[in-house]
């Protein structure tokens, strides 16, 4: 077989060679955009993970033993930033022994009755102010999941926009098509003859990068 007898198959073989690689570049560049999209939206999926895990954590030591404790300083506190007025006419230094026995035994009574109450009121409060806290942390955590729901969105529709921006090479598929027409004109079959480059380009074909 000549070397004229053999140009059209050689021909034919660069038509689907550079049909092939064309196709097979395209497929690899929307793999790779499609991996990064699904790794970016990974990313966003653990940033939200990690802040649900964070608030069951908070929840799980969640109790009204701190919640107490903190009302029960702050009552203490008032109780003793007013103990001069509460106590007044109670430890005056005046009268007969008796007198001031019966004085400080008042004093007393008043302070262990003012610690009572705050202890009383502290377990009241304790229950309240434990809701609040976890409140606070609901809505700390609907606000961060909602933040991070908008970047994911954001970054998905960029994501999405490359991966539909991915085109085959123009120029890969011209040279196809002219090899496969000249091979065709060659071995005399013809199939249409060489393509118009110009007609080709002018069909809305993008080149992708």
């Amino acid at each position: 077989m000549g070397a004229a007898a053999l140009l059209p198959l050689v021909l034919e073989g660069l038509s689907a060679g550079a049909s092939y690689i064309n196709t097979r570049n395209t497929e690899h560049k929307q793999d790779a955009a499609l991996a990064q999209q699904i790794r970016d939206q990974g990313q966003y999926q653990q940033q939200a993970d990690s802040k649900v895990n964070q608030e069951v954590a908070t929840l799980s030591k969640s109790s009204s033993a701190a919640s107490k404790q903190k009302a029960l300083d702050d009552y203490t506190n008032t109780l003793l930033t007013n103990k001069k007025k509460t106590n007044a006419g109670l430890t005056q230094d005046i009268g007969s022994a008796a007198f001031k026995a019966d004085q400080a035994a008042a004093a007393k009574g008043v302070d262990q009755y003012g610690a009572q109450q705050a202890g009383l009121m502290s377990r009241i409060d304790a229950p309240t102010m434990q809701r609040t806290q976890e409140g606070y942390g609901y809505g700390n955590l609907g606000t961060d999941l909602g933040l991070i729901g908008r970047d994911a969105q954001g970054t998905n529709f960029i994501d999405s926009l490359k991966l539909r921006q991915i085109r085959r090479n123009p120029w890969l598929d011209l040279a196809s098509q002219v090899a496969g027409g000249a091979a065709g004109a060659m071995g005399g079959g013809g199939g249409g003859g060489i393509p118009d480059p110009s007609s080709y380009l002018a069909s809305g074909s993008a080149w992708s990068g």
